[in-house]
């Protein structure tokens, strides 16, 4: 039997490799519904890139699976309570947790909800606050640039449109 450090280790590979094996079948789900155009089908389609690495980190992701679960079972088996509760002590994880919330909230909720450049600077607003760039002014004038910059300046030189 392994060390409970081995266990949580195996434990986070395997959460971590489902995590991915799930987003692999939505790129790979999103990949397919789109348009295809021309008389090869699907290497004429804009999905094709999307699809191929939807498949590739599929696989990949499914064998990260199979290995970390085999490794957990010679260790001891998963650890999952243990590993939450480490993930929940653990001050880099939080901070993790709260930026990937912070954009989920920017991405889910505010994107397509109100108009692109409030939703961009309240994004940044909301991060540069949570990783404290600086006081108050500080954060205020980098999230003003940082919004010109992905709002206003890059769309205007790349001629791309914004949502």
């Amino acid at each position: 039997m392994g060390s409970l450090n081995e266990r949580l280790y195996h434990t986070g590979d395997f959460i971590l490799g489902l995590f991915i094996w799930m987003f692999s079948l939505f790129v790979i789900e999103e990949s397919l519904r789109m348009p295809a155009r021309g008389h090869l089908g699907i290497l004429c389609y804009p999905g094709f890139v999307p699809f191929f690495s939807g498949l590739m980190i599929f696989l990949l992701s499914s064998w990260q699976i199979a290995r970390s679960y085999r490794g957990a079972l010679r260790a001891g088996g998963l650890a999952f309570a243990e590993w939450i509760r480490d993930v929940r002590l653990s001050l880099e994880n939080r901070r993790f947790l709260a930026v990937l919330f912070i954009m989920c909230l920017y991405v889910i909720v505010f994107l397509g909800r109100i108009p692109f450049i409030v939703a961009t600077f309240l994004y940044h607003l909301a991060i540069f606050s949570y990783l404290r760039i600086g006081r108050p002014p500080a954060v205020f004038f980098w999230s003003v640039g940082a919004t010109l910059l992905v709002a206003v300046v890059l769309p205007y030189f790349f001629d791309m449109p914004v949502p």
